[in-house]
């Protein structure tokens, strides 16, 4: 049966004539699964329903309805969407995964209401969209001008390789008559990609390259073995163009996405660098795996989350075994006592790899993945340690539609001068 006073609260808060208690009894019905059909349907008819002349595309408003839609169902459903998807919670923290029954979301009634109130965060965003149309149809994009000053666009396939010889190609501009000297090596400059074949295991000394991503960068590499990284903005990959031996040893810094192709007789060895300091490196030994490596100088740990398979981590001389679903934490910059292992939400440790920021932190935390993806830098005004935000949204967007999402939480104000994020507390 249809809620007439459902109909009402969404369309008075459409016409943003709705009260702050109001707005409370709209978020309840939002929470309820006994609104869902009436919920979607509203949605469905305040988007497509819009006589103006800059109405959104079918194409966009597909992508809103299903932004909302998910964002007030189940974690699961949103994952059936895909990278297109947009969704931003309010503040909070997402509870320990370690506590009893944290494992699935149906047990947290904080994401459900954080998922819940994206659906009205979104009304929001379309309202904007409509509102930049009419005064600036063009200008936006053409010239990377917003609200905030200036804007930036996304990152993208962009990286350089360096030969053993020494020499560095930008693999935007790079040729094959460049890599003449290094057969079996060729690079899909559409998909991002370098590709090292099999036939490279030439005689003579093993040659090592270096795939390096720049701020506001990404690439995939296919190693000479059948084994995949993608790197993400700002890494490092150094490697031989052949592996040789009883092993198959890598060096990265950044954050980098393995895929191992299995081989018993020869593990794979991944020496990831502590920049806060000298000493012993951490060391990632696995036969066949899939695991996220993330090991930036300005981030306080470094992370290693198994997806498939099996690892073994080592930092001086302590050592873990992971499991699939578990993360190995050690804190930079210090000699490791432990190494600290929790079970974690692996597929949003490894949504940058599909096109998406999944924030559940800190502001700070969410600004060091904006500042590296956009190549901006940050600087603070006011007490922001106490921000928090959980959502998601394209990586495809310009900075500028990031920060507004986050912006719509409240709290917080952002400013873009000079290729500079100002973040301000406005509480």
């Amino acid at each position: 049966m249809q809620n007439r006073r459902l109909d009402d609260l969404f369309f008075r808060y459409c016409e943003k004539r709705i009260t702050d208690e109001e707005r409370e009894e709209l978020m309840a019905m939002l929470l309820s699964d006994d609104n869902r059909e009436q919920i979607n349907g509203l949605i469905d008819q305040f988007i497509r329903n819009d006589g103006e002349m800059h109405a959104l595309s079918d194409e966009t408003a597909d992508d809103i309805l299903s932004s909302i839609f998910s964002a007030t169902g189940m974690r699961g459903t949103k994952r059936e969407l895909g990278a297109n998807e947009r969704e931003l919670g309010a503040n909070g923290q997402e509870p320990d995964a370690n506590e009893p029954g944290s494992g699935e979301i149906i047990s947290r009634p904080m994401w459900l209401f954080r998922l819940a109130a994206a659906s009205v965060v979104l009304f929001l965003v379309y309202g904007s969209y409509r509102w930049f149309n009419k005064s600036k149809p063009e200008a936006q994009v053409a010239v990377l001008h917003s609200v905030y000053g200036e804007d930036a666009a996304a990152g993208g396939n962009r990286a350089s390789l360096t030969l053993a010889d020494g020499r560095t190609y930008d693999l935007n501009t790079i040729t094959e008559r460049n890599l003449l000297v290094q057969p079996g090596t060729t690079i899909d400059k559409s998909k991002g990609e370098v590709i090292y074949g099999k036939n490279n295991a030439n005689e003579g000394a093993v040659a090592y390259n270096v795939l390096k991503t720049p701020l506001g960068g990404q690439y995939k590499i296919v190693l000479p073995d059948g084994s995949r990284a993608w790197l993400n903005a700002g890494s490092s990959l150094k490697y031989p163009t052949a592996f040789k031996g009883d092993r198959r040893d890598v060096e990265m810094t950044g954050e980098v996405y393995f895929e191992i192709e299995p081989d018993k007789t020869r593990p794979f060895l991944v020496r990831v660098a502590d920049k806060k300091r000298g000493g012993k490196d951490m060391e990632i030994t696995v036969l066949g795996t899939h695991f996220n490596i993330s090991s930036y100088g300005d981030e306080p740990t470094m992370q290693t989350t198994l997806l498939e398979g099996s690892v073994r981590v080592k930092k001086d001389e302590v050592t873990k075994v992971l499991t699939p679903g578990q993360q190995a934490r050690v804190v930079t910059g210090e000699a490791a006592h432990d190494i600290a292992v929790k079970t974690v939400d692996t597929e949003s440790v490894v949504a940058w790899k599909e096109g998406r920021f999944e924030f559940n932190g800190n502001i700070r935390e969410i600004m060091r993945q904006i500042s590296r993806w956009y190549d901006l830098d940050v600087k603070y005004e006011g007490n922001v340690e106490r921000k928090s935000f959980a959502g998601t949204i394209s990586r495809k967007n310009n900075v500028s539609e990031v920060l507004k999402m986050l912006e719509m939480t409240g709290g917080i104000q952002f400013r873009i001068d000079d290729r500079k994020i100002t973040v301000k507390n406005t509480d």
